[in-house]
């Protein structure tokens, strides 16, 4: 099941709609090594009535339409049950224009070799195309256009751009993105309190036209909606919701841009409908995914994935080493002692099921012979607070740092979840241990990290999943909100990185598969991208081994610098996770072996952007 944060009881929405992802802001992108796909660019068409034998015209009842193996071997593309993790793209050359007369429609790209945006991790540019796209290939797909809907959660108040609050259209109120002010099918558009276009609305307006422009399409324009869900987020709201969503739209795509409720209940209802989703789900089992295959996509790394990189992450940057930087001198150089922290929190069972497999293999050792002894199991029961003032979190957290203070462990390994009830009962027991936390794309995140107790997290290191960014106005998300609306507002260019990977993730769908649009199409394209390790850290490794979903494969480590300025200018906070290595990024198996951690020296740039230059070079020359 998809983590989903119960509705904060203490905490402002600003704070937790930035806890959790998709509506968090990721400034972060991915790697996409794709090589043109000729095949898929120049099917002959002799003349429409050949069109069903590549790309059959779905049928209009509830089930999933069938998948058309001629429209695949067609593409000549491999697919997700028989492509290796070695395997390489397709080789050839970009089509050539059609018939006098017929320009093409051409797409700008940037760099050498040319990529798609200037976003690094952008595919190779597809600068046009000319020819017959198949027409009507799946439901929500014609020769000229592709439904795609945003689903939104309704009803509720969320933070506007602006700062102040917006209430959202009632639920199962469908806004088209194409309709104008004075348009009668705009009035799903407007805030509630009928102002102007809710602050969601000016986003995914800016994307869709940004995405549209950029990326290779075949001719056709991704029309969006976006339909606004059922405050609450309960199994039956959300399977009602994607009910009256389909009924209403039948799109080819599902953004899921939703914060309450479980994600797993919408999805299934929407894949068994023939629907595709894309988010940017954070700690999803892979089963879930290869349940719903090859209709779920998400950016971030599923369990098993981020599994294999905390181990080998453990193995050769922690276990090979005596204590170093911990506030305990008693224990600085003696072997480390370990003890697991993580939650049992129900609503985040992608965090259980992380930490479930992450003991598992942390136990059995590691492949360089490195051993951790393990000497005691601790456990929270509320997870995605950063101020709890429930008894139970206080005092749960007060009695585990006395048990591990008892049980002499030198290094806590955090497997995934935030809360800061443990830092500052730390800081209240005067003891001051190693943090060794596994990322989970909200831990690490600076403004989260900057809740914790100060004195207790200068101690903590993370392995993190965060690309590196240096100048806010270098980052991919914002470039692109920049250039779809040159005078929308900051508060929602910054916003709109929290949805910005969902829609890189579709539209880079759109392209692989080519011009006959289906989601085997989209399948085979994804799995012919090569596996390839990043060499740049503002750049992720992205590919997708057999039965896998999601895109980032790699990781980077991080260290807390509590004297840091806040890159975020918030007040009353200061400190950021310091890049190691100026954010090198590593495979699972791939970490080098090296005690590396809180290294001081002219390249340990912050991992949130700012304009602050002590963000990339805050120590100068010496270390």
């Amino acid at each position: 099941m998809a983590e989903t944060p119960r509705p904060p009881e203490r905490s402002s929405i600003r704070e937790w709609l930035r806890r959790y992802p998709p509506l968090v802001t990721f400034v972060a992108a991915v790697l996409i090594m794709l090589v043109i796909m000729p095949s898929a660019l120049n099917l002959p068409q002799a003349n429409p009535t050949t069109v069903l034998e590549y790309a059959p015209i779905p049928p209009e009842d509830e089930d999933p339409p069938p998948q058309s193996e001629g429209s695949l071997s067609s593409l000549g593309l491999g697919t997700s049950d028989t492509v290796t993790t070695e395997a390489g793209g397709l080789a050839g050359d970009i089509p050539l224009p059609g018939p006098p007369g017929e320009a093409p429609i051409v797409k700008r790209c940037v760099g050498d070799p040319p990529r798609q945006t200037e976003d690094l991790n952008s595919p190779p540019c597809v600068p046009f195309f000319q020819g017959d796209n198949g027409g009507t290939t799946w439901r929500g797909v014609t020769k000229d256009e592709i439904t795609i809907v945003v689903y939104v959660d309704g009803n509720t108040l969320l933070l506007g751009g602006d700062g102040g609050a917006e209430t959202s259209p009632g639920a199962g109120t469908i806004c088209d993105i194409d309709s104008t002010p004075n348009d009668p099918d705009n009035a799903g558009c407007i805030n509630g309190e009928g102002t102007e276009d809710h602050f969601n609305v000016a986003i995914v307006r800016t994307l869709a036209k940004y995405f549209n422009d950029r990326f290779q399409t075949y001719n056709r324009r991704a029309h969006f909606y976006i339909y606004w869900g059922t405050l609450g987020g309960s199994t039956t709201d959300k399977r009602s919701d994607a009910q009256d969503l389909f009924e209403q739209l039948r799109p080819f795509a599902v953004i899921d841009y939703s914060v309450f409720g479980e994600a797993e209940a919408f999805i299934e209802a929407m894949v068994k409908r023939g629907v595709s989703v894309y988010g940017s789900y954070a700690l999803l089992e892979n089963r879930i995914f290869r349940e719903n295959a090859p209709f779920l996509w998400s950016f971030w790394p599923d369990v098993e994935h981020q599994v294999a990189l905390f181990h080998d992450y453990v193995c050769k940057r922690v276990a090979p080493f005596p204590v170093g930087h911990t506030g305990v001198a008693e224990d600085r150089g003696k072997e480390r002692k370990y003890g697991f922290l993580s939650t049992t929190d129900p609503l985040f069972e992608g965090q259980q099921a992380f930490a479930k497999l992450a003991k598992a293999r942390l136990r059995r050792g590691c492949p360089n012979g490195a051993e951790l002894d393990v000497v005691g199991e601790y456990t929270y029961p509320r997870d995605n607070f950063s101020t709890d003032t429930h008894p139970d979190a206080i005092a749960k957290a007060q009695e585990n740092i006395q048990r591990m203070q008892a049980d002499g462990v030198t290094s806590i390994l955090w497997l995934g979840g935030y809360e800061t009830a443990h830092s500052k009962a730390s800081n209240s027991a005067g003891w001051f241990p190693e943090w060794i936390v596994a990322g989970d794309v909200g831990n690490d995140q600076t403004e989260e990290a900057g809740e914790q107790d100060e004195t207790a997290w200068q101690y903590a290191r993370i392995m993190s999943n965060q690309l590196r960014e240096d100048k806010t106005a270098d980052v991919p998300c914002r470039q692109a909100f920049r250039e779809g609306n040159p005078t929308g507002s900051s508060a929602d260019e910054v916003a709109s990185c929290g949805v910005y990977r969902s829609f890189f993730m579709l539209f880079r769908g759109i392209q692989v598969a080519g011009p006959f649009l289906t989601p085997d199409a989209v399948d085979q394209g994804n799995h012919t991208i090569p596996r390839r390790e990043s060499d740049n850290p503002y750049i992720a490794s992205c590919f997708f081994d057999p039965g896998d979903y999601t895109c980032v494969k790699d990781a980077q480590e991080s260290w807390w610098d509590a004297t840091a300025p806040d890159p975020n200018n918030n007040v009353g906070q200061r400190g950021c996770w310091r890049m190691s290595d100026g954010g090198q990024r590593h495979l699972a198996g791939r970490f080098v072996q090296a005690d590396g951690a809180f290294k001081r020296g002219p390249n340990v740039p912050c991992n949130a952007p700012t304009d602050n230059t002590s963000n990339i070079n805050p120590y100068g020359p010496a270390g």
